[in-house]
């Protein structure tokens, strides 16, 4: 049996709507941008959204519209993908990472106090693998001063406590990547709850330029993070079925969870109550010195694997640019190097699933 790790949930429709724009010639950003901005918008509860190249691009110019630079510390976890750290260092500040909570990988809000110093400017928070942090509980934290931001990448769906992704923040970023739940190949959005925020997110994103009756005028320096309204057209379609594809993948990650419940040597997140999980990834968390030889035996078997995440702060560049060393999050370091992410797409099968359940136990009975 053959087990793709990855298979975007895009049907006939959505590539449709997508050669019906490029045959149309109006290719760049236009009116369908527009359409997608405003349901996307309404969909996560936000006032305006602004459709990017990627949710990379999305975190930087959210930083550049929050007024962070040289001199600034931004918060954030070391257990996400690169980019939510990369992009503090794009602005000049200084990445300060907080270990997360063992139970689900979310930043441990209990230990953002002790991060907080007359330089803190922002806290980016990520909503991991369909999970929300406790904004609530953060927004209280943060107080008026420090900007949230919230790298929602794998939260398009999520809820908690009745909050959206967006709701309580200073701006939320999303992305349309192909792992992602809705997708558009490559593609980012940041949502705001301001028309002047919005709208300088929008120059950004267009290299500073602002079109005006007499003519254009580079009125900031932006940059060239524009998305196609091909695209747009892509995602405004999926958009259609965005909570009946939730309710799909809803089955298959609770299979999963029904599957692997109680099997020795496998743990996976908590399931954070009062809430509504986005279900992006189904992760399990093995003994980190049997992790990589699990992905091995199971790549063998035809089953394809990932890993989200392994930790920041110990990449070659961070440990050479900042002194990071093991030991520095134990927390993350524990459950990075322990995950090991499964197929979770609409392609699977009840029977796909049972062979990977009953892979896993196998191989580790071993």
């Amino acid at each position: 049996m053959k087990i793709q790790f990855l298979s975007p949930n895009l049907n006939k429709k959505d590539i449709q709507e997508a050669v019906k724009v490029l045959k149309s010639g109006w290719i760049t950003y236009g009116p369908v941008t527009e359409k997608f901005e405003e349901i996307f918008a309404g969909y996560v509860g936000s006032k305006k959204a602004v459709f990017n190249s990627s949710g990379t691009a999305a975190l930087h110019v959210a930083l550049l519209v929050a007024g962070v630079g040289p001199g600034d510390e931004v918060i954030t976890t070391p257990l996400s993908y690169v980019a939510t750290s990369n992009v503090i260092l794009y602005v000049g500040a200084t990445p300060v990472f907080v270990d997360v909570d063992a139970k689900m990988g979310l930043i441990d809000l209990n230990k953002i106090k002790g991060a907080i110093t007359s330089k803190t400017k922002a806290v980016i928070p990520v909503h991991l693998y369909g999970q929300m942090v406790d904004m609530k509980k953060l927004k209280k934290i943060c107080g008026a001063k420090i900007k949230i931001i919230e790298d929602s990448a794998h939260a398009i769906e999520s809820e908690r406590d009745g909050i959206k992704p967006g709701q309580l923040s200073f701006a939320s970023c999303f992305s349309f990547h192909a792992a992602k739940n809705i997708t558009s190949g490559e593609g980012g959005a940041v949502t705001v709850n301001d028309d002047k925020l919005a709208h300088e997110l929008k120059l950004l994103c267009e290299g500073g330029v602002e079109r005006t009756s007499t003519g254009r005028f580079m009125t900031l320096l932006g940059y060239k993070y524009s998305a196609t309204t091909f695209q747009a057209a892509m995602l405004i379609s999926q958009m259609k079925r965005i909570n009946s594809d939730w309710k799909k993948r809803k089955i298959l990650w609770e299979r999963y969870k029904k599957g692997l419940t109680g099997v020795a040597g496998v743990s996976f997140p908590e399931q954070v109550p009062n809430s509504r999980h986005g279900y992006n990834m189904f992760v399990i968390w093995v003994e980190p010195t049997r992790r990589d030889i699990l992905r091995e035996k199971l790549g063998q078997a035809g089953i394809q694997t990932s890993i989200h995440f392994n930790p920041i702060h110990l990449e070659p560049h961070y440990k050479k640019s900042f002194g990071y060393k093991k030991g520095d999050f134990p927390v993350t370091e524990k459950l990075g190097f322990s995950s090991i992410t499964l197929p979770l797409h609409q392609k699977l099968t009840k029977e796909n699933q049972d062979y990977i359940v009953d892979k896993i136990k196998e191989l580790l009975e071993v």
